[in-house]
């Protein structure tokens, strides 16, 4: 699958069947990325309001030893490609990787809550409906994150000192983090386009509902690139 490709894969509608894709159970451990000259690791829980990072920082907080931005060997091996692709302007900013299990299902309890809360007429169901279109549901899906086979990230532009301009922030659970919103400017375009083709370009998967989200190894990637099966399941560090 040349990069083109990827591109118009990554735009598909179609609905992921995860039960076709099952796990394989490569047992690669788990490796802690650190910052270099084209990666910058600043994870989530570093920010200010950043909904998904206070769940890290509580787990965190019990578990110190885990403070650091994790994946797959073969995840980290990909992404330093991926950063090492870009335009000397640009730096590969990473948020999160793998994700204890515990945080992902109070993420998802959190993403349906916050939109129950936006909108107090729909069911507890609808509601979790919602928020399984950002935030994988370990009770129907291996999800990446726990899987340790996806990457949150964004670029950071040296010429300015300031984050790239995609349009919303990492971690919105709105319209407006799909990667083809179409309410943006042409240079909010551009710049989604930019990052989607230099991780596609390494053969992470793409998805669709979050522009910064992107895997390797995960059912998501599995159905992306035609794989029988996914490569990880959910690991602890």
């Amino acid at each position: 699958m040349n990069l083109q490709e990827k591109i118009e894969r990554s735009k598909s509608t179609e609905r992921i069947d995860f039960s076709k894709y099952q796990s394989i159970g490569v047992d690669d451990p788990l490796v802690r990325i650190s910052d270099n000259g084209k990666l910058k690791i600043e994870p989530c829980w570093t920010l200010e309001n950043d909904w998904e990072g206070k769940r890290y920082a509580d787990y965190i907080a019990e578990h110190p030893e885990y403070d650091g931005v994790y994946v797959r060997p073969e995840v980290a091996r990909r992404l330093e490609a991926a950063a090492t692709s870009l335009d000397d302007r640009y730096v590969l900013v990473v948020r999160a990787g793998h994700r204890p299990i515990e945080v992902q299902k109070r993420i998802l309890i959190d993403c349906a809550d916050d939109y129950k809360k936006n909108n107090p007429d729909v069911s507890d169901e609808e509601a979790l409906e919602h928020a399984r279109d950002f935030v994988s549901d370990p009770a129907i899906t291996l999800p990446p994150h726990v899987c340790g086979a996806a990457v949150d990230v964004e670029l950071l532009d040296t010429s300015t000192g300031e984050l790239v301009d995609f349009g919303s922030k990492i971690n919105d659970d709105t319209d407006a983090s799909s990667i083809y919103y179409s309410d943006l400017t042409q240079a909010q375009k551009d710049n989604r386009q930019i990052l989607l083709q230099a991780m596609l370009d390494v053969g992470f998967a793409s998805c669709k509902p979050e522009w910064w989200h992107f895997s390797y190894g995960d059912q998501v990637w599995a159905w992306f690139y035609g794989e029988p099966e996914s490569l990880y399941s959910p690991v602890d560090l």
